[in-house]
């Protein structure tokens, strides 16, 4: 998929076309995408009368992604994604101005790796003498 999550994408037809709005998530197994402010929903939730209150949620719902066109960051027109390979890697690049898309660099979290040290604890097992009651 040539859409990535931090896009900003232009509806092309439906019932919101003509928005644009960021890519918020994107669902590679069905083709969907997630855009912010777009093909928003209603849900009414019921409460129970004790905890949880009643309440109107506005859900924003996924949409296919060949309803939605890119909108390039550099020349701010609609345009479709090519690839391209630089340096062993796959870049998107615009078919109107052909520079290189680029999306926000995720910084990466390095985990560092704790080793446990085994504490064995010696356990004294104390005995009693039972007294006997004898009459």
């Amino acid at each position: 998929m040539k859409i990535k999550k931090g896009d900003t994408v232009k509806i092309l037809y439906g019932r919101d076309n003509g928005k644009t709005g960021p890519v918020v998530a994107v669902d590679l197994k069905n083709d969907k995408v997630i855009v912010s402010g777009v093909n928003v929903s209603k849900r009414h939730l019921k409460g129970d009368g004790r905890t949880r209150t009643s309440e109107i949620l506005t859900i924003e719902k996924p949409m296919a992604v060949s309803k939605v066109i890119l909108v390039c960051p550099l020349c701010g027109k609609t345009t479709r994604v090519g690839l391209k390979r630089e340096d062993g890697k796959v870049v998107r690049i615009c078919k109107k101005c052909g520079k290189v898309i680029e999306t926000k660099k995720e910084e990466k979290v390095e985990v560092k790796k704790e080793t446990k040290t085994k504490e064995v604890k010696k356990t004294v097992k104390k005995t009693t003498k039972s007294k006997t009651n004898t009459k």
